[in-house]
């Protein structure tokens, strides 16, 4: 991934400087801490200005339904203070210039602002893009009066400049470079010589990047001078990615797509790299919560287990009061222990309360027995629940593992909180094959898996799930009730139920089939089932 620069930047201002002039900013959000999203309006469009001033993804764009998708933006109930800043100041005003000081990677927007008295003054919002230091301040033109900043800059944090509200505003240090399309070939050759990793650095406009893509091209120094002064000079400069996303160009290369303007460069590259990140960090966010989860849960079996063992030793508490029944006539009362046979022939020493009758003590025990085969009773209904829910998140880490897009992870989030889902387009992404004249249905998650089973499955319809283990559902749709699905359909299913499963990589899977009649919803879960009359195949 390259960083924005200067002159795209440049480039993007003289593109869309006649949308911009005379626009009226209609709305302003604020989905993070490092973005911002301006609904513009001019000339009968209405656009979403999309800024980032995030240190790895600094950018500015106007984005489409497409790529602000991909950017998975979510907007906050609560807008943040600084957006409640620019709300006040500047929505509803009108963009009178844009600007891009020379050579620097600052946008200027500037509005008309009318007070409380109705005295105009004119705003400045400057976002400044520039790695660790990027920011968006507004300040009062007329005044150079900072009214406040994304984030404020203490001058513990920099030496070189102070940003918070009432400070004045100072542009950054200038860099000391040059005009290449004004300096002479000797000058260009001797600073090459003396330092040529750093020479890029000391001319206007010129990137690491571009630089070092026109000297890979350049045979000597005056091909590679005379190439970049033409490039600097050109008037129509032309707009590329990378096949893989992993470079943006003004200028052709192999591999790589023109692009019809430089707006939709720099918004499908980053919303590409954008899109990656926040997978991946949903993806670790989904993980580490569920393993979280499981380490709870699988803690909390095996006490379960435990008392389950301790509480099956209260159940020979039956067998002594038996003994003590079938005894009662060689006890003696008063006796605080028996010496007995039990129905084996073995000798047995049973325990006795002295103050109780033998046919009281041999009810004590009778109760002693009741007590625990409740408890037990109840201790293997709290383990089964367990081992539900361990199944349940075990299916949920292997669909968040296995997820191919942040849609599928977004689904995946939305099931734990079921009241915010919107189900509908999640549904439409269920997928399915045709094979041999019938319709495999397979969900890639929870929401799709229940969508199967609520709304596509009827009654005849072959379920399919992985034996004990985490996996995807797969239904195979008969055209009607006395079709007959032949062997190979049957393995169709069974080998992609595998591929979507936790076990794909074994060797063999056991696959478990049967009727949708006879699978049944349970602990008011999404595609949680019970299911009874199941077949196995071995994968």
């Amino acid at each position: 991934m390259i960083n924005f620069d200067s002159l795209t930047l440049k480039l993007f201002c003289d593109e869309n400087k006649d949308f911009f002039l005379g626009a009226k900013i209609q709305k302003i959000q604020q989905p993070s801490r490092n973005e911002l999203i301006f609904h513009i309006r001019s000339k009968g469009l209405s656009k979403k200005f999309y800024i980032n001033f995030n240190p790895n993804f600094y950018h500015l764009c106007f984005m489409n339904t497409e790529t602000e998708k991909l950017r998975n933006l979510v907007i906050p109930k609560t807008a943040p203070m600084f957006c409640m800043l620019l709300r006040k100041y500047i929505q509803n005003s009108k963009i009178v210039n844009v600007e891009v000081p020379k050579n620097e990677r600052i946008l200027e927007i500037y509005f008309e602002y009318f007070d409380e008295l109705n005295e105009k003054s004119l705003l400045c919002l400057a976002i400044e893009l520039m790695g660790k230091h990027s920011n968006v301040i507004l300040y009062n033109y007329d005044t150079n009066v900072i009214v406040g900043c994304a984030h404020n800059v203490s001058s513990e944090k920099s030496r070189e400049r102070e940003l918070a509200g009432l400070l004045p505003y100072i542009y950054p240090p200038k860099q000391k470079r040059k005009d290449l399309t004004r300096v002479t070939f000797e000058s260009f050759k001797q600073e090459f010589e003396n330092e040529p990793e750093t020479v890029a650095q000391k001319y206007n406009y010129l990137t690491n990047y571009i630089f070092n893509q026109f000297k890979k091209l350049a045979f000597d120094e005056f091909e590679l001078y005379s190439q970049l002064k033409n490039f600097l000079l050109q008037k129509d400069f032309k707009y590329y990615i990378k096949n893989d996303y992993s470079e943006f160009s003004l200028f052709n290369m192999p591999e790589t797509f023109e692009c019809l303007t430089v707006n939709q460069m720099i918004d499908e590259y980053f919303s590409y790299h954008q899109n990656l990140i926040c997978k991946e960090n949903l993806r670790k966010k989904l993980i580490g919560n569920f393993n979280i989860q499981l380490k709870k849960l699988n803690t909390l079996k095996l006490k379960q287990l435990e008392q389950i063992k301790k509480i099956e030793k209260g159940l020979a508490y039956k067998n002594k009061a038996d003994i003590l029944m079938a005894n009662l006539y060689y006890i003696k009362s008063g006796e605080k222990s028996a010496k007995l046979f039990d129905f084996e022939g073995q000798e047995i020493t049973i325990d006795l309360d002295e103050n109780l009758s033998p046919s009281d003590n041999a009810n004590r025990y009778y109760n002693l027995y009741k007590k625990s085969k409740s408890a037990n009773e109840h201790a293997t209904e709290l383990l089964k629940e367990t081992q539900s829910q361990i199944l349940y998140f075990e299916e949920l880490l292997f669909y968040a593992q296995n997820a191919l897009n942040i849609d599928e992870l977004n689904d995946i989030q939305e099931e734990l909180q079921p009241q915010k889902a919107d189900k509908k387009e999640q549904q439409q992404r269920v997928e399915s094959i045709n094979y041999n004249g019938f319709s495999i249905f397979v969900g890639k998650n929870k929401v799709q898996n229940d969508y199967i089973l609520s709304k596509i499955s009827s009654a005849e319809d072959l379920w399919f799930h992985p034996l004990n283990a985490a996996g995807a559902h797969v239904l195979v749709k008969l055209n009607n009730s006395k079709d007959i699905v032949s062997d190979d359909v049957l393995l169709k299913a069974a080998e992609l139920t595998k591929e979507f499963s936790s076990q794909k990589n074994n060797s063999k899977c056991s696959i478990i089939y049967t009727k949708r009649k006879y699978v049944k919803k349970a602990n008011n879960k999404l595609a949680f089932v019970t299911y009874k009359n199941e077949t196995e195949i071995i994968v």
